[in-house]
């Protein structure tokens, strides 16, 4: 078996590993690179391959760093399958389309100046079309279904505990198992079940997102989120909360689930100004059976997405009104990287007040916004408009549904075994990488390698 590492490599965006058995060719993923809008388009529109010979796709979840060049690639000629879960599938369907919209928009933003100056045009990278297209490609696994994605190469898939419908998936050739854990969940999170542990497999190719961090508990999160709704209240602050339309907004609305349940949110309305969130959280009403066993029980009982101080916002007037009104309240809005979406407009109309608090919740990526919201500069650019940042930021890592640097050492110990030849670390800024390189080989005496971008290895 040829690996080659693609994507994901020393970054954590653009997920892409090429697999060769036997002149067969097929991908694990095909992620958009996010980051400089110019290094974005450059790395996102051409494929260092022939996308008509890969015969096809598996992938481990929806989220777009993982599925969001998938329209681009069939696109320039990939006609196989790709191979996914249905709660996969299902985010899948509508994180396309959202991302071909933003595709059609930003580039439409960027022909009216060259228009204007002469210039020509551009194309976006994929449209609408292109994205509804692909998703006639799909074909649904469940999990522990084995199959042939090529003749001599089995694949199963097993939950990752990451977000709804997210894989790890177990490759079988010639005697040797080599094990994929796309993004790895975390134990003893709301909604989703744990990662499953796939033992006695030769070699683990492993995220290292959090390779050098740990999380809090979730228990110690919703009092950290509780005092800055206090805070709030008391200030009458509008709190503005960049949050993922996957997994993010769905885990934060049953927390404060939890806090309205127990009057702490008395006095303070929440919204969710996000249609793609909204269309997301209906998926996850539709697949219960990927849900913990705690709040199956809450969707037997009643809805774990519904309070009542909760307001979904659907239309663009809903949400240029909530700029107009005063705090106390909570609006959740994507991206989650404030890196588009309508949250940019929330926080224009919010960033430079004293009394207003801004709560990230997640990775903020090298180039965005958000990261640069959350490493403190004093000025920042939205839409080529300069706001000086006056509101009070807070950072809550410890809701990511990334393992952290214990978690995926505490991984590579229950599915190494004896039987584990080497690991790769993937997914990772090469701080991470190396950080968890160091902890694993410490711990297990395994040989660890960090793959650079386009790195073969044959096994």
């Amino acid at each position: 078996m040829d690996i080659t590492f693609v994507g994901a490599a020393r970054t954590v965006t653009g997920s892409l590993h090429l697999f060769e058995y036997k002149k067969q060719k097929f991908l694990l993923e095909c992620g958009l690179y996010q980051g400089h809008r110019d290094d974005a388009e450059r790395i996102n529109k051409t494929f260092p391959f022939k996308p008509k010979d890969i015969k096809a796709v598996l992938l481990s979840h929806a989220h777009i760093d993982h599925s969001g060049n998938l329209p681009n690639l069939a696109k320039r000629g990939f006609e196989g399958p790709i191979y996914c879960t249905a709660a996969t599938k299902d985010i899948t369907s509508l994180l396309l389309v959202d991302s071909a919209k933003i595709q059609e928009y930003d580039i439409e933003f960027v022909n009216k100046k060259h228009r204007k100056n002469g210039l020509p045009l551009k194309e976006p990278l994929y449209t609408v079309a292109d994205a509804e297209r692909v998703l006639k490609q799909f074909s649904t696994i469940e999990y522990g279904q084995t199959f042939e994605p090529i003749p001599g190469v089995k694949a199963t898939f097993y939950d990752a505990g990451h977000i709804l419908g997210s894989s790890v998936i177990l490759l079988e050739a010639d005697g040797e198992k080599i094990l994929f854990s796309g993004d790895l969940g975390r134990k003893n999170m709301p909604i989703i079940k744990d990662p499953t542990v796939v033992n006695d497999i030769d070699y683990l190719i492993l995220e290292s997102t959090y390779g050098s961090r740990t999380h809090k508990s979730f228990e110690g999160m919703t009092a950290e989120f509780e005092n800055i709704i206090k805070e709030g209240k008391k200030r009458e602050s509008k709190i503005i909360i960049p949050a993922f339309a996957v997994e993010r907004t769905q885990l934060l609305v049953t927390m404060l689930k939890t806090l309205s349940d127990a009057g702490a949110l008395k006095g303070v309305p929440v919204y969710v100004d996000s249609p793609l969130a909204m269309n997301v959280t209906e998926v996850f009403r539709k697949h219960p059976e990927c849900f913990d066993k705690e709040t199956y029980k809450i969707f037997e009982d009643g809805d774990p997405f519904d309070f009542p101080e909760l307001t979904y916002i659907t239309t663009n007037e809903e949400s240029k009104s909530l700029n107009a009104r005063r705090g106390p309240m909570i609006i959740m809005s994507a991206s989650g990287m404030c890196e588009g979406g309508r949250v940019t407009h929330h926080l224009i109309h919010s960033i430079e007040n004293d009394d207003n608090i801004i709560v990230m919740t997640g990775f903020q990526a090298r180039g965005t916004l958000g990261r640069r919201i959350l490493d403190g500069f004093e000025k920042i650019r939205i839409f080529n408009d300069e706001y000086r940042v006056h509101a009070k930021v807070y950072f809550m890592g410890g809701l990511s549904a990334h393992a952290d640097s214990n978690d995926l050492l505490e991984y590579v110990k229950d599915c190494g075994g004896k039987r584990l030849k080497k690991v790769y670390l993937i997914h990772g800024d090469i701080e991470e990488a190396t950080a968890l390189q160091k902890k694993i080989e410490t711990a297990e005496q395994i040989d660890v390698n960090i793959p650079q971008t386009m790195t073969h290895i044959t096994i």
